[in-house]
């Protein structure tokens, strides 16, 4: 659907969207995440005309293409921002950022064929590399009835047949979602691994570390200055170090802290710490196509 847009010669507008785009991938390529937005800002309304040209026109097609190009753009949008945010070390922020990359990939990959969605599958696969390396491992996840909704085009209710359009398909240029207008309970909140949506992370109300503490590998990886669109593996090994702030005695002997305490029975207990080791590997870089 991406190359059926471009090939639309006779909306004059198309090319400079295409060349828009092409120009926003190489300021991402060379480094330079300045005003992410900037590129599409300019083009939003020419995808408006097209829209509205596609619409009087009766060019299904040539509107749900236009859609799913917009689309397309913004996943690059983010991606610089992510990138710019991750160049001035924003590391919680870059969290969320990271997050809407990620779905704005899946989102538009829905409405390509695997052959025709470029590098968004190679591009998914190096922002899960950035993932792992971020602390977040357990996440909220809300449980409610909707007693109330309908449908974002025709207005009606979903769930009756008179309302002909499927949730996630598109028509002219717009996506029928469910949009909900009441919720009858509220049911749960759920502890996971693994949600849809990982934007709602849990931390310790009581971890008073720094940003650097707690985003140490990312910092450590960062600190390597490998090019931001360069894939990479992040092999982690536990090893077992011993403390230097403590002094060895004999195990039968008072402790060296002056507890009194034989030392295998004070700090001789806390002697040893496993420590994270992560091997970065790099792999391929990422071609913006």
């Amino acid at each position: 659907m991406l190359d059926y847009f471009c090939e639309q010669v006779s909306c004059p507008e198309i090319p400079t969207i295409c060349a828009k785009l092409g120009n926003l991938k190489r300021r991402i390529t060379l480094g330079d995440y300045t005003t992410p937005k900037k590129e599409f800002d300019e083009c939003q309304c020419l995808f408006d005309a097209i829209q509205q040209r596609a619409i009087t026109s009766k060019n299904e097609p040539l509107a749900n293409a236009q859609f799913v190009y917009k689309s397309y753009f913004q996943v690059f949008c983010t991606l610089s921002t992510y990138l710019g945010l991750l160049e001035t070390r924003k590391y919680r922020s870059s969290w969320t950022i990271l997050q809407d990359c990620l779905d704005g990939i899946k989102f538009t990959g829905k409405f390509l064929d695997i052959d025709g969605r470029k590098e968004l599958p190679d591009l998914y696969k190096l922002l899960e590399d950035y993932e792992s390396l971020y602390p977040y491992t357990l996440f909220a996840s809300s449980e409610y009835i909707i007693s109330k909704s309908h449908c974002s085009i025709c207005g009606k209710s979903m769930q009756i047949p008179s309302c002909p359009h499927i949730r996630g398909n598109l028509y002219y240029g717009e996506i029928a979602t469910e949009v909900i207008d009441e919720i009858q309970e509220f049911q749960a909140v759920c502890l996971v691994s693994h949600p849809e949506d990982k934007r709602c992370v849990i931390e310790l109300s009581d971890d008073n570390r720094s940003e650097e503490d707690k985003f140490a590998k990312l910092v450590k990886f960062l600190d390597l200055h490998l090019p931001p669109l360069q894939r990479f593996s992040v092999q982690s090994i536990l090893e077992t170090r011993e403390r230097e702030d403590i002094t060895k005695v004999g195990r039968n002997q008072p402790c060296s802290c002056g507890s009194g305490i034989k030392f295998k029975k004070c700090c001789g207990q806390h002697l040893y710490y496993q420590h994270e080791k992560n091997i970065i590997t790099p792999k391929s870089i990422v071609r913006l196509i």
